[in-house]
Formats: structure tokens, C-alpha cells, sequence
């Protein structure tokens, strides 16, 4: 193995000088796929062959000029919505703030996984590459800024507008953010109280990096940045109130200014910013390991020289010869959004269940919108642990299975039902049954998908549990539907007094004619030994009863996501990977395994111990010729494919 990467390094240098010596070569099928997989996510045989016909330089400068402002995938439907009262929380009851608080939570939900359907739908990949990477650069998180899913979309939109945009412009809209304001705390920073967190930060993780100022800069601009604050009693949008802001003199950063426009000049005035972010970028895009400091001045240099334009930058930093080297590939690992997205975009698996991709992100350490801190994910080898990877591996399951869970098309003027559930099973699934209208049945059955509690005991987190969307068929008026949990299966203690094993349902929503309605709102009933449950948790034999009429008189029903619409139907993926139909009605997912093998390298494990001892599976030339499938989830659970 090591002499196949030593003459792999021989040939690409070989290349190299040939290219420089007299014009440049096209892009082998691996090159192709290592730019694709670094600047998006996964790289189908369709992308490859795409970037076929062009050298590194055009290839580049094709996915550059490709980057978009504005998403493709429908924004949910609650924004457009009158905004809930934000400034009416601290009036509220307490259970007031908590529905309140519970009903952003799952705008939240909503919106988390929008955005995973634009990164698996986009037809530009590195915009949203580049959203995440400064979703990470600028953090900020939902529950700490008052839960206000709103402001968090429209941050989410100044980072995909200026995702290949301008850094300068970039950071003048953080500075007057509303979410970053409240995040650090800037809207109670005031003359004669400066607060000094969002100078702090500004600095030290933003734009310059430790060791490049002084105490004394953060003092001084912290109080420049008074007055930089949100309006509590409405919108909760950006104010500038002269009033609370220090207008007297400040030295920072070797110069003198008032207030955040000079702020913003004195920070871009210095060479050490567009350093910082190249080294971020380089980490991000290119190697864990910084090149020498000249490598980061060329590349800031072409930054700067462009007033600080971002396109320049990441040009510079994907046609380094680093970047192209052998020895850097596989040497980074992919965050959870990467693996999840580009499993999706590399083998075209159909979106049965949008509301799970961020449930799965969370799982495996990675659930956007709530960094950890405000240093953000750590990334790199942090992603891996033992544990991690385990649960990688069952991710990568469910994502794989998905494809025999695609639901069958309902007949021409036929409606259905849908229904998101998850179980404990033991010794058997949890059996239930549906009913529309209190008495006709529409299903009765054990669900097949639980986890199995004897042999993994019950997982307390939702996050954990395996949700899957099913369909039902129904037809005439539906007012009221019922979900009944019928063979509570709790097992006895053994002689320790431990239980080893029982059986629940747990019901999440129910979708019907474009609306939803939430298992929290619903009205359930169990037995007296489970007590008082949230609605939709039955650990007991028990019924939960949708009445959709009441519900929707108490706007408790919402618009189904657009986005969930359009995935679930395959109306936003390429034609490539669209779902098709059979003769039966049945939604197929035409995956060719072979057209995605064929565009590996011809050995695709590489000598690493570290990964060898993770995950020894057998290398892809080890399988039958003819079992394209099996083959197939080889190199998906292969190690290697967790890095990029």
C-alpha cells in the first residue's frame, strides 16, 4: 500500500510539472472528486463527470462562479407568519413561557431541517460549505438568544448572502446583528457599564487571534461598541441608541476612533486579519496543518488586495499545491453534517424523514444553530471517538435502509395520512392501532423498527430514538384520528431487581392534507401507573387522540414544510437522483452502486494504523465483482470514508 501512495505522489508531481511546463491537464476522476468533496458534500459519478473536460484552474473557477446568494428549497412556512410575541415572555406565566418556549423549539426543529434540504438539494454546494463555515466563525446559539428562531433564519441568510461575498461587509451586518448583540451580550453594553464580551470574542476568535492586541483594546473598543443594542419591547431588531453610547475619545489598535465604524477600520487595517481567516479557511478547506507563514501571506495578500472579497481567498487556497497534494487527502474528518449530507448527494438516498437529519446531527455531536460554545465545534479528530463512531456507523444504517422505507405513491385523487413514530420493543414490537373518525380502522399492526430494549435497554433521549414517517390511505372526511398502544409488554425485574427489557410508543406528529399537528397538543389518556405524560410518550398502554377540529380552531395546526414536501416527492434533487415510479405505484430510488465504485480510486483504503484499528472491514477488492450493493456499503462503512 504505501508503495501504490508513493507512486501515486510521483505521477501528480509528474502532472504538475508536465502542466506547468506547457498547458495544463485535465482533472482525473479523483482529482475531481477530492474538489467536490472538500468544497461541498460527497461527489456523485454526475458531479465528477461534470468537471471532467476542465484543469484545476477552470474547475475552480466554475465552482466559484457557481455560488449562490439565495437558497433553492422553499423557506418554511412560519416565516412568513406575524411573528409570535418574543416581547411579551417576561410577563408570561410559566406555563405560558414554557408552551411558548416549546413551540419555537419546534419552529427550530423546522427550520434545522430546512437547511439540511438545501445542503443535500443545492446545486451549490460550496455556498452552503461556506454558510456552515461561518455559522461556526461567528457563533451564536438559539436557546441563548431568547429562543428566537426568527432572528437565527435571518442571520443564517446574511451568511449564505455573504457566504463568497466580502468579509468587510460580512462583518459590519455582525456587528448590528440582533442575535449576536443579545449572544455577547453587546445590548446591555452602555456608557459608564461597558460589557467587554463581544469585544472579547471579536478579537480573540473573529478577526485577529490571540496574542495580536491588548487589555487595553478590548476596553476601549468594548466601549465604542456601546449603544450597539436590540429593541426588548418589539421586534427585537437592531437599535443604535446614542444615548447609552460613549462618545468620548478611545485608542485602539494603534489608532484612535468613537464608535463601531472606526472600530471596523482600525480591525481590517491590520494584516493580521486576513491572515486569521486564511489560516481558518486553510484548516477548513485544506489540511489540519498550517503551511509556513509565507503560504498564509500569499493567500491574505490576494485578499486584501481585493478590499478583503472572499472568492480571491478561497481561489488561492484551492489551487495551492497542498491542496492537490496526495499526502493531504484523507487527512481530514468529516463533521456530522458532512457525512449526512454527502451520503445523501453521493448515492442519491431518498429523504423518507427531514425532521430526523438534524436528529441524527445532534446524536452524532454536530446540531446546528446551538454550537457548543462560543469557540463553536472543534471539529478535526474531535468528531471521532469510539462511541462516535459506532454511532456513525448506525447512522449510515438507517440512511442506507431508508431506501426500502419510501413510501408508495397514493392513487390518482386518493389522500393519506402520515404519521411519525418511534418504539421500545421487547420480545416484540409495540403493537398499535389507527382509527379515523373514533371508530374506522386504518391500521393494526406491531411496529418493526423499535429499538430493541433487552438487548440495548431504553434510550432516554428522543435524539436516540429511530423516528420514522408512515402513510396510511384514507378517504372521505377525517375529524378525528386515534393512535392506541395495546400490548405494554414491561418486563418483571431479574434477581438484582434490574429490568431488562420493555416495550413503548412514542408518537411525534400526524400529517393530513398539507397540515400538521403535534403529539404535544393532542389529548392522551394511559393508565393510572404511568401517571401524567407528555402527550405522544406512551410507556403504557394508552390512546392519543388528534381532534383535528379543535386543533386547528386553537391554531395548533401548521403548513407542512415545503421543503419536507418537495424532498419527500424527490422535486428537489438533480434529475440524476430523482425517485421514479414503478408500475405499482411504489416510489424507487434508481441507485447505480456501480457508477459510484467506478469513480473511487483503484484501492481505496489507505495504510493508516489508527484507521485500521477502527473499523477492520475487508477493502472493496475483496468482494464479489457482480455485488455491486454489498460492495457498496463497504466503502461506506470503510473508515476512510469518514474522512475527506
Amino acid at each position: 500500500m504505501a508503495i501504490f501512495w508513493a507512486r501515486i505522489g510521483f505521477l501528480a508531481t509528474l502532472l504538475t510539472t508536465l502542466a506547468n511546463a506547457g498547458g495544463a491537464l485535465a482533472l482525473s476522476p479523483d482529482d475531481a472528486r477530492h474538489l467536490l468533496v472538500r468544497t461541498g458534500f460527497g461527489a456523485s459519478p454526475a458531479e465528477i463527470a461534470e468537471l471532467g473536460p476542465f484543469d484545476r484552474a477552470r474547475a475552480v473557477d466554475r465552482i466559484l462562479s457557481g455560488m449562490r446568494a439565495d437558497p433553492v428549497t422553499p423557506h418554511p412556512t412560519f416565516l412568513d407568519r406575524t411573528w409570535p410575541p418574543y416581547h411579551d415572555m417576561p410577563s408570561m406565566t410559566e406555563p405560558q413561557r414554557q408552551a411558548f418556549i416549546q413551540a419555537r423549539r419546534e419552529d427550530m426543529q423546522r427550520l434545522k431541517a430546512w437547511w439540511y434540504a438545501e445542503m443535500i438539494a443545492t446545486p451549490s454546494p460550496l455556498t452552503e460549505r461556506m454558510t456552515l463555515f461561518w455559522h461556526n466563525h461567528f457563533v451564536s446559539a438559539f436557546e441563548a438568544v431568547g429562543y428566537n428562531v426568527h432572528r437565527m433564519w435571518e442571520q443564517n441568510e446574511m451568511f449564505r448572502r455573504e457566504a463568497g461575498g466580502n468579509f468587510a461587509r460580512l462583518l459590519h451586518a455582525v456587528l448590528r446583528d440582533p442575535v449576536m448583540l443579545r449572544y455577547l451580550d453587546n445590548s446591555t453594553n452602555r456608557k459608564g457599564r461597558p460589557n467587554e464580551n463581544l469585544a472579547r470574542e471579536l478579537l480573540e476568535l473573529f478577526t485577529l487571534g490571540e496574542g495580536h492586541y491588548t487589555e487595553r483594546d478590548i476596553k476601549e473598543i468594548a466601549r465604542a461598541l456601546t449603544g450597539l443594542t436590540i429593541d426588548r419591547a418589539s421586534d427585537w431588531g437592531f437599535r443604535y441608541l446614542p444615548a447609552i453610547h460613549d462618545d468620548g475619545g478611545k485608542d485602539f489598535l494603534g489608532t484612535s476612533g468613537l464608535g463601531v465604524d472606526d472600530v471596523e477600520r482600525a480591525i481590517l487595517a491590520q494584516p493580521r486579519t486576513a491572515q486569521f481567516i486564511v489560516e481558518k479557511l486553510w484548516r477548513d478547506f485544506v489540511s489540519p496543518a498550517l503551511p509556513a507563514p509565507s503560504e498564509i501571506e500569499r493567500i491574505a495578500s490576494a485578499m486584501r488586495s481585493a478590499r478583503y472579497e472572499i472568492k480571491p481567498a478561497l481561489r488561492a487556497l484551492l489551487l495551492s499545491d497542498t491542496f492537490w497534494s496526495p499526502s493531504d487527502r484523507g487527512t481530514m474528518v468529516k463533521s456530522p453534517v458532512e457525512l449526512i449530507v454527502g451520503a445523501h448527494r453521493d448515492l442519491g438516498l431518498p429523504v423518507v424523514d427531514l425532521a430526523a437529519l438534524p436528529v441524527h446531527g445532534k446524536r452524532l455531536g454536530q446540531d446546528i444553530f446551538e454550537p457548543p460554545n462560543v469557540k463553536g465545534w472543534p471539529g478535526g479528530t474531535t468528531w471521532i471517538t469510539p462511541a462516535s463512531l459506532v454511532a456513525r456507523y448506525d447512522v449510515l444504517t438507517r440512511l442506507l435502509d431508508s431506501r426500502g422505507l419510501v413510501a408508495p405513491a397514493p392513487a390518482q385523487g386518493q389522500r393519506e395520512i402520515a404519521l411519525r413514530l418511534a418504539g421500545d420493543s421487547w420480545r416484540g414490537g409495540p403493537h398499535y392501532i389507527v382509527r379515523i373518525n373514533g371508530t374506522t380502522l386504518i391500521a393494526d399492526r406491531e411496529l418493526d423498527f423499535g429499538n430493541d430494549t433487552e438487548k440495548f435497554g431504553t434510550l432516554p433521549d428522543r435524539a436516540d430514538w429511530n423516528w420514522r414517517v408512515l402513510r396510511f390511505p384514507v378517504s372521505g372526511p377525517v375529524t378525528q384520528v386515534s393512535v392506541e398502544f395495546v400490548n405494554d409488554g414491561a418486563a418483571p425485574p431479574d434477581a438484582n431487581g434490574t429490568r431488562r427489557g420493555d416495550r413503548n410508543l412514542y408518537v411525534d406528529q400526524l400529517e393530513i392534507d398539507g397540515e400538521v399537528f403535534r403529539a404535544f397538543d393532542a389529548r392522551q389518556t394511559t393508565t393510572k401507573a404511568c401517571g401524567r405524560l407528555r402527550p405522544g410518550d406512551l410507556y403504557c398502554n394508552g390512546t392519543l387522540v388528534f381532534d383535528l377540529a379543535k386543533m386547528r380552531a386553537a391554531g395548533m395546526a401548521s403548513d407542512i414544510s415545503p421543503a419536507e414536501n418537495a424532498m419527500t416527492d424527490g422535486m428537489m434533487a438533480p434529475a440524476s437522483r430523482r425517485m421514479q415510479f414503478n408500475a405499482s405505484g411504489n416510489r424507487i430510488v434508481n441507485l447505480d452502486a456501480d457508477a459510484w465504485l467506478a469513480t473511487l480510486p483503484a484501492s481505496w483504503r489507505k495504510s493508516d494504523a489508527m484507521w485500521r484499528a477502527l473499523a477492520p472491514l475487508p477493502p472493496v477488492g475483496s468482494m464479489r465483482a457482480d455485488d455491486a450493493e454489498a460492495a457498496m456499503r463497504v466503502v461506506v462503512f470503510d473508515p476512510v470514508y469518514q474522512l475527506m
